[in-house]
């Protein structure tokens, strides 16, 4: 189950220590960890309270209290610059008020068609020239945010809280950042003092939730490892929580590799008791599981990890995957229906012969209009799969995750736009399922 928290452009981020806050590369170490284990790493650096080393495929942040020591080794060369997005022209002068306007509108534009870089540097450029100027600010640590360089957009908030303590923005994002991190306790004080400085239904529903999450979990124990940070009860058996760190590892490795992608920050998992579950998410009881920018599972009274355990585990996985390679840009049919894949289901005759009778009392060509189902969502990411392979729905995914809409992304992979790909999967179906 697939709910994201989705952040407004609107009414978020903000200021920056533009571009020196900065992520200082150390020497090739061994992070020694609470737990007993090590981490040998080429490079790490310190964000806040975070340890971050560069990771094949990415880079990976532990919070810096479960760091007991690092051994230092011979530094090595420093790393070569990778180019970025040429940053735009800038205002010809600093009063340009037509100059400003212009560059404003094209970051913007670049931010709603999903092209981040592009609308970092504009938003960048307008920064240095004028480092009062609020919205540049905030559409700045958007896109960084939006690019998974969080280290860059805390930076940002925090300068732009102590510069303009007044914007409820801000502290919005300083939360959200904190809450990434873990720190619910400092995300909650951040979104308390946004919703006093500007109260909106959305971020009261926010603080409630975060509230009985943290009243939960509290006193949850804390395990991490090479791309996960793993949050539960002390009631959960140690061997439960270990075999449940070893069986994410294996299939991170596993979906990364069929996606060609690895998240920029490690991944938050929370096992819960089912009533916690419950109380914390909202979900529905027949939800076995629900990524919403965390992977929180239920394991009720499992004293060992069983398959259909196995599976949920999966199935959130591949949700965090497919978000963060689409850049949260994947409509949810897509999402549910490779999360599905990932945990190893296809479609069932019934199934597809309940979604044909569906059919023959709406045409094929209005079959997208039908009530959203998992089947439904299976049976349509089946059908692309063998009709043009998997790794074209990958290509897919990435296609979504550089701003194209769900319709452009689909005429770029399968030459057709969701309309029509509907109205083919639909007569293949009604061909073979109706009776």
């Amino acid at each position: 189950m697939n709910r994201r928290f989705n952040l407004s452009t609107a009414r978020l981020l903000a200021p920056l220590f533009v571009v020196a806050a900065a992520l200082t590369p150390v020497c090739a170490d061994r992070l020694q960890l609470d737990n007993g284990g090590h981490i040998d790493v080429d490079r790490w650096w310190l964000e806040g309270d975070i340890v971050v080393y560069e990771a094949d495929g990415g880079t990976v942040g532990i919070p810096r209290a479960m760091v007991v020591s690092i051994e230092t080794g011979p530094a090595p060369p420093p790393p070569e610059k990778t180019a970025s997005a040429p940053p735009p022209s800038r205002p010809a002068a600093g009063d340009d008020a037509a100059a400003t306007r212009e560059n404003l509108r094209r970051a913007q534009d670049a931010l709603e068609n999903r092209d981040f870089e592009l609308a970092s540097s504009y938003y960048l450029a307008l920064v240095q020239d004028q480092p009062e100027l609020y919205v540049a600010r905030v559409g700045y640590a958007v896109s960084e945010i939006e690019l998974g360089r969080d280290g860059l957009a805390l930076s940002v908030v925090l300068d732009g809280v102590s510069r303009q303590p007044e914007r409820a923005e801000l502290h919005i994002l300083l939360g959200e950042l904190r809450y990434r991190e873990e720190r619910l306790d400092d995300a909650l004080r951040s979104w308390r003092r946004a919703f006093e400085l500007d109260p909106d239904d959305k971020l009261r529903d926010r603080i409630l939730k975060v509230e009985r999450e943290l009243h939960t979990s509290r006193y949850y124990d804390f395990a991490s490892s090479s791309h996960f940070n793993l949050r539960y009860d002390g009631s959960v058996d140690l061997d439960l929580a270990a075999a449940v760190i070893e069986h994410l590892e294996e299939q991170y490795w596993i979906v990364t590799e069929s996606y060609r992608h690895s998240p920029a920050q490690p991944v938050t998992v929370q096992l819960f008791p089912e009533r916690e579950f419950r109380e914390v998410t909202q979900a529905p009881d027949w939800a076995g599981g629900l990524y919403d920018g965390k992977i929180r599972v239920p394991l009720g009274g499992l004293t060992r990890l069983n398959t259909d355990a196995k599976r949920v585990l999966t199935h959130e996985l591949t949700h965090a995957i497919v978000h963060s390679k689409s850049r949260g840009n994947a409509p949810r049919w897509l999402q549910e229906g490779l999360a599905q894949m990932a945990e190893g289901k296809r479609p069932l005759r019934r199934d597809l012969q309940t979604i044909a009778k569906q059919l023959q009392q709406a045409p094929a060509d209005q079959w997208a209009s039908l009530e959203f189902s998992y089947p439904l969502a299976l049976a349509v990411c089946q059908y692309l799969s063998t009709r043009s392979g998997f790794d074209s729905l990958v290509e897919l995914v990435g296609r979504l995750g550089t701003g194209a809409s769900t319709d452009d992304a689909l005429r770029e992979v399968y030459g057709q736009d969701y309309g029509e790909v509907c109205k083919d999967w639909g007569r293949s179906l009604l061909a073979e399922h109706a009776r």
